[in-house]
């Protein structure tokens, strides 16, 4: 039987996993990732389909992430933004909902379209203030209630509840019934109004990649899947064993489950995401287009044109369109993709007919549910036993800057086991 050691062992290489480790490598201490696949990141993930730049599933980069701005070095990561704002698909027209606080006189004609209301504006701007005010001193809501409660009762229009708010959010948490705790409402809220949501010209993947490129090369194993985590080791696949004198679980919350004595209560939220390539992309802007009929009107809930945000995800000539469905329905896939074009054209026009399908993603666990009060790992700690640690976006909160969090905060705890002064940063 093989045997080996590491100072501390990270299983699973996703965001997590990357940051614990660049934590533990700026204190000094030595890590080894091991990671089941071929390549890092978790969930997020690029792939080259005919010089297309696919992400696993629509996914942005919000540049207001605190923990990014800490770890992450912005300029080589190329981020390319969208506009503050949306399109909105309602009643057979579009309707341009601008940012009021950045495109003052788009904002203002917002109001006098058919998806809010002239009384909205007061209100969304004390939603702003309340929301950047509760994130920026990390005060808890009190109650704590769903986004769609909390919407209600701030008095906000039916309008537009129905036609921004659930289509955008929805997009956000993959949630069409915004039952998201308002919690997690406010921290999303105070990222897209005080940064941007952009993608990186690399494409979503850019981002492990850049954080394994900032640890020594030998840190990282890919194709190395734990099935056992015991006292002071870790067991391989292979049937290699590793002696450590800390382990930490970077796996999603069912392989944690299966490796650990950690029990979350986690459940998902799946998303399927079609990729169409357009000879021409169906809307100039760099910005999403929003179902506001509701999802009866058609599985689609937004349509973006990654293109037009980063040229790069598409070939010379050519436009990338992504369409994004809430959940992972049983639809044949045929029959999902004959009902998106369907919806589609009646949004753009017969040129959808033309779109080349290049893919659909289908992602059960794409992200996961952020119920009220944090609902069940509320408080959760990082430490398992007195050597085993977890991190990971459920035990903080479902996004990029949750996971990277989770990793920083999971390598704390180790480092004061160490008695490690811990590096800044």
């Amino acid at each position: 039987m093989t045997q080996s050691s590491t100072s501390v062992a990270i299983v699973g290489g996703g965001l997590a996993g990357l940051c614990a480790a660049r934590r533990l490598t700026d204190a000094g201490v030595g890590c080894t990732i091991f990671e089941a696949g071929d390549r890092v990141g978790g969930r997020v993930a690029t792939d080259t389909v005919d010089g297309f730049l696919l992400d696993r599933g629509f996914q942005v980069f919000l540049t207001s992430y605190p923990e990014a701005r800490r770890v992450l070095d912005y300029e080589g990561l190329e981020p390319h933004e969208f506009l503050s704002g949306s399109l909105v698909r309602w009643s057979g027209r579009m309707y341009t909902i601008a940012d009021p606080w950045r495109q003052p006189l788009e904002g203002m004609k917002s109001l006098f379209t058919p998806v809010m209301r002239l009384g909205d504006a007061t209100k969304l701007a004390r939603l702003r203030q309340d929301a950047i005010e509760r994130t920026r001193t990390g005060a808890a809501a009190e109650p704590d209630q769903s986004t769609l409660r909390y919407l209600k009762g701030l008095g906000l229009s039916s309008e537009v509840i129905a036609r921004f708010f659930t289509p955008f959010f929805g997009g956000v948490f993959l949630d069409s019934e915004l039952a998201t705790s308002r919690s997690m409402f406010d921290v999303v809220f105070a990222m897209v109004a005080t940064g941007r949501a952009a993608l990186p010209a690399r494409g979503m993947a850019a981002i492990p990649e850049q954080l394994r490129a900032g640890l020594p090369p030998d840190m990282v194993r890919t194709h190395s899947s734990v099935r056992r985590v015991g006292p002071g080791a870790v067991e391989l696949a292979s049937g290699e064993q590793v002696r450590a004198s800390h382990i930490i679980v970077a796996t999603d919350a069912a392989e944690a489950a299966s490796l650990s004595p950690i029990r979350p209560r986690v459940t998902w939220h799946g998303c399927t995401t079609i990729y169409f390539a357009a000879d021409q992309a169906p809307f100039a802007e760099p910005v999403l287009v929003l179902n506001g009929d509701g999802l009866a009107s058609g599985p689609v809930n937004h349509v973006a044109v990654p293109s037009n945000v980063a040229p790069s995800y598409a070939p010379p000539g050519a436009a990338l369109v992504s369409a994004t469905v809430l959940g992972v329905p049983a639809t044949q896939e045929s029959t999902l993709l004959e009902q998106a074009r369907q919806q589609l054209t009646g949004w753009f026009g017969p040129g959808v007919g033309a779109w080349r399908h290049l893919r659909t993603d289908r992602i059960p666990h794409a992200l996961p549910a952020y119920r009220l009060s944090r609902a069940p790992n509320a408080g959760a700690a990082e430490r398992v036993d007195e050597t085993v640690f977890a991190c990971g976006d459920y035990l903080e909160n479902p996004s990029i800057n949750g996971a990277m969090l989770s990793g920083r905060r999971a390598a704390g705890q180790v480092l004061a086991r160490l008695g490690v002064a811990a590096a800044a940063g």
